[in-house]
């Protein structure tokens, strides 16, 4: 494949990349692929020009534009990657063998856990990131963070970080009563991995008909709310097996974190500090205390 400059990932992402520079017909392909992705692609040439209102020339084209030799190369990797969303821990448990002939165990995690981060900060878009920051630094935003049954420990750590930085900073679950308060001025950040959680895919899509802004986190093989995401940020999920790892994902909700803070500047400043003292104040009171004798 002789790929565009920057045409990398999957092919959401390039989609992603090049839809403010597409011509109306090549768009309307884009949109017809994203509205039922990856599924939306694995239809013949014609089939996808004519759901799409473009010529089978106006598909080939926009593929090409991809980094793809061909209409075949491209939907080989749409089914990659559906292939790839079937992931089950169940099937990658590790085999009980002896690892005397074997890269150490330390020595394995290691490489593994620096090459998600690495293929993490390399993909991550900065145009995203940018997008992300200025939602979460509005002053009439209200932000909310929402994770699924394992990633809601990255919508805490987000929230914990972000409410002392600024306020209307909210951690909730994706049910129906934190739907209620959902309004035009919310940024809800979502985060959803393989395997991704229909009730988060579900709470997503409704707070965007209500007029949110989303912010997605997920892994490179993208939730199936990436394509009505405002601003979508992409983490590796490579690790021991046999489950996928969020420690990129952590380290991308770290950078949120930081540029959050330094774009906020002197008032995000004034509040952390005034937490710092707080807290201090609190833990002098603490070690004041002394339990009755026994």
């Amino acid at each position: 494949m002789t790929a565009q400059p920057g045409m990398n990932g999957t092919v959401s992402q390039r989609i992603r990349a090049l839809r403010d520079r597409l011509p109306p017909a090549e768009l309307a392909v884009a949109n017809s692929i994203s509205e039922n992705y990856p599924m939306g692609g694995l239809v013949p040439v014609v089939q996808l020009a004519a759901s799409s209102g473009a010529s089978p020339p106006t598909v080939v084209r926009f593929v090409k534009k991809l980094g793809f030799d061909g209409y075949s190369e491209f939907q080989d990797a749409l089914r990659n990657e559906a292939q790839n969303r079937l992931f089950s821990p169940v099937g990658s448990y590790p085999d009980n063998r002896s690892s005397s002939d074997e890269t150490s165990p330390s020595g394995q995690a290691q490489f593994l856990y620096l090459e998600s981060i690495r293929n993490t900060f390399t993909s991550l878009s900065d145009a995203e990131i940018t997008k992300a920051v200025q939602l979460l630094c509005a002053s009439e935003n209200n932000i909310v963070t929402i994770g699924g049954r394992f990633s809601q420990v990255l919508a805490q750590q987000l929230y914990r970080y972000l409410s002392i930085l600024r306020p209307n900073v909210q951690l909730s679950v994706p049910d129906i009563h934190s739907l209620v308060d959902i309004q035009p001025s919310t940024v809800a950040v979502v985060f959803d991995f393989r395997r991704y959680q229909q009730t988060t895919i579900n709470w997503g899509l409704e707070a965007i008909n209500k007029g949110a802004k989303v912010i997605l986190v997920t892994d490179q093989y993208l939730s199936p709310l990436a394509s009505k995401a405002t601003a979508l940020l992409t983490a590796g999920n490579k690790a021991l097996e046999p489950f996928d790892s969020m420690t990129a994902a952590f380290a991308v909700t770290e950078l949120l974190i930081s540029e959050t803070a330094r774009t906020l500047g002197e008032p995000a400043r004034d509040r952390l500090e005034e937490f710092v003292q707080r807290q201090d104040d609190e833990d002098r009171l603490t070690l004041k205390f002394e339990p009755p004798a026994v």
